[in-house]
């Protein structure tokens, strides 16, 4: 994870003010006296810092040393001392109380690749919630796993750094192995090369809305994204944004 960390920002390309404008909506429209945010999985925390610069307080919690180590530098530089990082696995997270909001953003969710995690996640998310408290998430289509990824490979080059990410997905599993190699430029003509795997599994928009609802939550609203439009059937992201209902 040492290296994707290092280079998560200019690989992923994620509009991170977009994903921040749907939390902020979400919590304008249904539960707009919010301050307390959980981000579960926050990476190098790019959408934690424009909620906090938004008004609201901050947890940020991963499991990756190398992607919180980030997260620490980009807050120095900004200047930021208020988000609290914690590194904890999301599938068995820890908080001091209840807060108003967690979310969990780029198919956090989908790294959840046992079965029984994606339910402790719902249970712990609702133990954790206040009253009428808001989940919001996002998870990655079959459409984007099996049209998109699989078989896919994909090329980042900046920054003296090369790095080559190829996909393979099984349907019959509905599990997704993502292989990433870097070469980083060193001294001279010499470049250090790093590889890593990381894994996904697909989850069904029903299962999870069923899986939801079993464990006390309604859903508000559902997209195609973080644009806000409707599911449609080359959508390669549901965005849901869910409440405590009992």
């Amino acid at each position: 994870m040492e290296a994707f960390s290092k280079y998560y920002d200019s690989m992923v390309g994620a509009d991170y003010d977009k994903i921040a404008q749907y939390v902020f909506a979400a919590i304008k429209e249904y539960k707009p006296d919010s301050e307390l945010v959980c981000d579960l999985g926050c990476g190098t925390c790019s959408v934690a810092v424009i909620l906090e610069r938004g008004g609201l307080d901050m947890i940020c919690i991963d499991r990756s040393e190398d992607m919180l180590a980030k997260a620490r530098e980009k807050l120095d530089k900004l200047g930021i001392c208020d988000i609290l990082l914690l590194r904890q696995d999301m599938s068995e997270f820890e908080l001091y109380g209840t807060v108003d909001v967690i979310y969990s953003s780029l198919d956090t969710l989908n790294y959840l690749v046992n079965d029984g995690e994606l339910e402790k996640v719902f249970k712990l998310v609702r133990n954790y919630l206040n009253y009428g408290g808001l989940f919001i998430f996002d998870i990655n289509t079959e459409y984007k796993f099996r049209e998109i990824l699989d078989g896919g490979s994909f090329v980042y080059d900046s920054d003296g750094t090369f790095c080559c990410w190829q996909s393979d997905y099984d349907k019959k599993t509905g599990i997704c192995e993502h292989y990433l190699t870097y070469f980083e430029k060193g001294k001279g003509d010499f470049y250090r090369r790093f590889d890593e795997q990381q894994t996904q599994r697909f989850y069904s928009f029903d299962y999870v809305k069923k899986l939801a609802e079993k464990h006390g939550f309604k859903l508000l609203k559902v997209t195609g994204g973080y644009d806000g439009g409707d599911v449609l059937p080359d959508s390669e992201r549901i965005c849901c944004v869910m409440k405590i209902n009992k």
